[in-house]
């Protein structure tokens, strides 16, 4: 079902700075405020306000947060401005919970855990194997994604180490399931299991031989009708409506623009 936000919901967007680094931390610059009112002049039911909102087609990123996320629940929604991918990530119980990453310039820290980099890539997008070989994609063959966004998110993973908490892993198979008719620009989204440093398991770190040992890392790819702007928003706390699987959790959302 199409997820269609309320008008407030779309204004409140107005002054969003994404959680990365560099240009894309920026927040708008063309809100304008009345004498009695806080909202930019020109929105109604009509136009919420979709113009006002800060995006663009260069990377975000920030730095990887040091405890380890568990992917839960990756979905697919859409409103009157954008199409959003969100995803949850949960902690376990017993670890700290952290929301701030503090970038290792001594610049602005990120409020986002895990950190993510969020970037336009063309196939094989960089995901190149130790022999050469890339890493096989259904983004990569499926000829209605002109123009496919790359995110991955670390320290993070998508399989429970907690036998006895099997909510903190996710359930879900490869693609995203959404009607192509209910949204803008997205056709397909896609889980990438078997990385160059081989399949996503619960080990802290990958060791392949041949390969840069890299903290565990989950990776998506976002593939769109055209190239887009987007931004980013990530917050402490589940989707507006939704619960944590467990007693912590935060949401990474990919915002791409109508």
């Amino acid at each position: 079902m199409r997820c269609v936000f309320a008008f407030t919901v779309a204004f409140s967007l107005v002054a969003l700075a994404a959680c990365g680094g560099g240009s894309s931390d920026s927040a708008s610059k063309g809100s304008k405020k009345g004498s009695d009112t806080t909202q930019p002049t020109g929105i109604s039911a009509d136009d919420p306000g979709c113009k006002y909102i800060v995006a663009g087609t260069d990377s975000r990123a920030t730095n990887p947060g040091p405890v380890l996320q568990y992917l839960t629940s990756p979905v697919v929604l859409s409103s009157a401005c954008y199409d959003t991918v969100s995803f949850t990530f949960a902690i376990d119980d017993k670890a700290a919970v952290t929301t701030t990453t503090a970038a290792e310039d001594g610049g602005t820290a990120s409020t986002c855990s895990p950190g993510y980099t969020v970037e336009y890539r063309k196939a094989p997008f960089g995901l190149v194997k130790a022999d050469g070989k890339n890493v096989s994609t259904s983004t990569a063959g499926f000829d209605a994604a002109k123009a496919v966004l790359y995110v991955e998110m670390t320290p993070a993973i998508s399989l429970s180490t907690f036998p006895s908490k099997p909510d903190l892993a996710y359930p879900g198979g490869l693609r995203l399931v959404f009607k192509e008719s209910e949204v803008h620009h997205l056709r397909i989204v896609e889980w990438v299991k078997n990385l160059p440093e081989g399949e996503s398991t619960s080990a802290p770190t990958t060791t392949v031989p041949g390969v840069i040992v890299l903290p565990q890392r989950v990776v998506w790819l976002i593939g769109l009708d055209r190239k887009r702007p987007f931004t980013t928003d990530c917050a402490p706390g589940p989707l507006p409506g939704a619960t944590c699987p467990v007693t912590a959790c935060t949401h990474l959302n990919v915002l791409i623009m109508k």
